[in-house]
């Protein structure tokens, strides 16, 4: 089999990485890839907005199937392109990534299948939401609409907070288009957790739920990042409590996209929070999470192939933890520098998986936010942290920044 990854993140690499132990595929195509995929693939130089050179190199090369990593080019219709041309890809079509791209859509659909959610309003205008602000109680979560690369939810805690980011978004237009329309929402409190399907008609197959860290700073603090590292299975999600997700959130969603004369095929993320014991959506997305994927895939027992064929009933998942820690360019999500060498002693006790990097020259150097990602399997936490952590210490690159606190809190369990 000849299988073409689209994207080129952490998430990307692990694809690959798994598709490389796979007997049955051949060639492995990465557009664009990084350097760390480059090494188990071809890594072809079109952007993954091309969609009409996607296609073309996949009809001219014969590509049996395709794997979408990122949400843009869901967004804006690789699949319903692929379909087009009797190609097979996964990742839905540009109506159902709506789910990811259009934060005002998920709310509307969840509300129609009577899926719990927070509470919320959508705005198109400064002064409507001015008015609404000055009005509500506080914390609210206030959502770009659009996509932000993870960038577009801001938590407020008073009115002045609420109107500074509302001025942003309406009149700054800090997040241009995808800040146009803005939905608001009541702030619920519980623990966060990430759990992702894979979805091909009527089947849906739960992946071991991972917890991820989306602030820059230890203890979750500063602003939101696409995530600074990740860790799974979560310990306090179980069988019982899968299956009241299964039930009140995935299958009904399932059940509304039906009605709409559609078929889901794909990872459908879910970011889930349990208040009060009970699941409640705050987003979804529709691939796979980064840098949730990194912990996931190395637990799986079974070839990435099987989502491609359906056939993951009672597919093993190995008995052991995973924690991910990602090393990161000083500054992100801000300003930072790139092209700064990177030097990494392997070990066998991690796996490194490449985010922003490339060759320049014959040397590894840093190409984005963030950098690398490195990953350990542990029959505790405790053994994955610490295998992370000491291996961080045989990777170098200047100004590296990386959170100290990841998985902390599971260690003894």
């Amino acid at each position: 089999m000849k299988v073409l990854v689209v994207g080129s993140g952490g998430r990307e690499h692990a694809i690959c990485w798994k598709l490389s132990q796979d007997s049955n595929v051949d060639k492995i195509y990465a557009i664009p890839g990084n350097a760390g995929i480059s090494s188990i693939a071809n890594c072809l130089p079109f952007k993954v907005e091309d969609i009409d050179s996607i296609v073309k190199f996949a009809k001219e090369n014969r590509i049996d199937w395709t794997i979408v990593g990122p949400e843009l080019p869901l967004a804006i219709g690789i699949s319903d392109k692929f379909k087009e041309n009797g190609l097979e890809i996964w990742g839905p079509v540009k109506n159902l990534a709506k789910l990811e791209a259009s934060k005002a859509f998920a709310k509307e659909i969840m509300r129609k299948a009577g899926i719990p959610t927070a509470n919320f309003r959508i705005f198109d205008n400064f002064g409507d939401i001015k008015e609404f602000l000055k009005k509500e109680r506080y914390p609210l979560v206030i959502k770009a609409d659009g996509l932000a690369a993870g960038k577009g939810v801001f938590i407020v805690n008073n009115v002045e907070e609420g109107l500074e980011i509302a001025n942003k978004l309406f009149n700054e237009e800090i997040l241009g288009e995808a800040g146009k329309k803005v939905v608001v929402e009541e702030f619920l409190n519980g623990r966060e957790f990430s759990l992702i399907a894979a979805i091909k008609g009527e089947e849906i197959y739960y992946l071991p739920p991972a917890q991820d860290y989306k602030r820059i700073g230890e203890g979750n603090t500063g602003p939101n990042t696409g995530g600074m590292g990740s860790y799974a299975p979560v310990p306090w999600i179980d069988e019982r409590l899968i299956k009241v997700c299964d039930e009140k959130i995935f299958k009904p969603l399932m059940d509304e996209i039906h009605k709409m004369g559609l078929q889901y095929e794909g990872f459908l993320y879910g970011g889930l929070i349990l208040v009060d014991g009970e699941p409640y959506v705050l987003e979804f997305n529709v691939r796979l999470g980064d840098p949730e994927a990194q912990v996931i895939l190395p637990l799986l027992d079974f070839s990435f192939l099987s989502f491609k064929e359906g056939t993951w009933k009672d597919k093993k998942i190995k008995d052991k933890k995973a924690v991910c820690v990602v090393l990161a360019s000083k500054g992100y999500p801000g300003n930072y520098e790139v092209g700064r060498e990177i030097k990494i002693r392997e070990s066998e006790e991690v796996i490194i998986f490449h985010a922003g990097t490339k060759w320049v020259d014959g040397k590894l150097v840093t190409a984005g936010g963030r950098v690398l990602n490195v990953v350990a399997l542990g029959e505790s936490f405790k053994e994955a942290r610490d295998k992370v952590y000491k291996n961080i210490n045989n990777i170098s690159f200047e100004n590296m920044y990386y959170r100290k606190d990841i998985a902390l809190e599971v260690e003894n369990l």
